[in-house]
């Protein structure tokens, strides 16, 4: 009886002894998912966006703080390092807002920026990119995917290919309108001519010009140089949305170098009154016939329109009209 309260004993001991070391292990302290992922991939980069920034790795139960950091951006297609994301190039910060109404000059945009070496994007520790202007040198309609890895306090690890960048162009245009009337030199009622056809083709991603033609229907272009266009009245033209360079008048087109986009910069106000892009002009009824249609007396033919160009380019901007010749007097 006596031995086998011993080795009750002795058993009893023994399972003790064992829960107490099972109890002095290390109990591991943290959480660190396999299922981190990037909420809005695939990213649009907006190239040339002064300041685009993307939405941070969500955790998916991680514990918190964690620590991402970038590894490695790669072209899609080659799987090869993109050099370009890692060079620096010259983009203009600004350290205040340009008032178009009162910084009538470049001298005195350039007290508001400065022009500096900088890579593309900035990564924060949260998984973050922000984007600024130069990313307007990385090339078009490129997809790149990127690794990255998260440290906290149960580790890292590293997570490949955890989302993808595609570089885009913004919409170029925008705020677009476009209207025509006709008014008969005797003074009788307006005739409406319906909206001209207003064509904005970007023929280099050099350069910040517009060069602007007024045509007829047949794409002959009206002489602003000879008064074939002029303005109209106390309404806002080219340029009064043109601050920083003086307007060029050909025989064939109005062009001006708009230095900064988007163009316009801001909407125009006058007397109390809201313009927005808006633009007005006027053919004196010496150098324009209408259809008959239209109307058989003699009389200006009276475009108005409005664009926004949102990057930097030279661009033609073309507003025909139809049921309108060219008169040469």
């Amino acid at each position: 009886m006596l031995y086998k309260y011993k080795g009750i004993k002795f058993l009893t001991s023994v399972v003790l002894l064992g829960l107490l070391i099972a109890g002095c292990k290390k109990i591991e302290e943290g959480f660190l998912s396999e299922g981190l992922y990037v909420p809005d991939t695939p990213i649009k980069v907006q190239r040339g966006n002064a300041f685009q920034k993307t939405s941070a790795i969500l955790a998916d139960g991680t514990t918190q703080p964690m620590t991402v950091k970038l590894l490695d951006i790669r072209r899609a297609d080659n799987k090869k390092h993109a050099d370009e994301f890692y060079k620096e190039y010259p983009v203009y910060v600004y350290t205040a807002a340009v008032d178009p109404a009162k910084d009538t000059t470049i001298e005195l945009v350039n007290k508001k920026r400065e022009l500096k070496k900088m890579q593309p994007y900035v990564f924060l520790t949260s998984g973050q990119f922000v984007f600024n202007g130069a990313t307007d040198s990385l090339p078009l309609d490129v997809t790149y995917e990127y690794d990255v890895e998260v440290s906290n306090v149960a580790g890292s690890k590293v997570y490949k290919n955890i989302g993808t960048l595609t570089t885009v162009d913004p919409p170029l245009v925008t705020e677009t309108t476009a209207n025509c009337n006709f008014f008969p030199d005797d003074a009788s009622p307006t005739v409406p001519m319906g909206a001209p056809v207003m064509t904005i083709t970007r023929v280099s991603e050099s350069g910040a010009s517009v060069i602007l033609k007024i045509t007829d229907k047949d794409g002959k272009p009206f002489n602003p140089k000879k008064g074939e266009i002029i303005k109209r009245g106390d309404r806002p033209i080219f340029e009064n949305y043109a601050r920083f360079h003086p307007i060029e008048y050909t025989d064939t087109a109005m062009i001006c170098n708009f230095e900064i986009a988007p163009f316009p910069l801001s909407r125009y106000s006058n007397g109390g009154t809201n313009w927005n892009y808006l633009m007005y002009y006027r053919i004196p009824s010496a150098f324009v016939s209408v259809d008959k249609n239209v109307s058989s007396k003699i009389g200006s033919v009276n475009p108005l329109f409005a664009f926004r160009l949102m990057k930097a380019g030279t661009y033609v901007v073309e507003l025909r009209m139809p049921k309108t010749v060219k008169v040469t007097p």
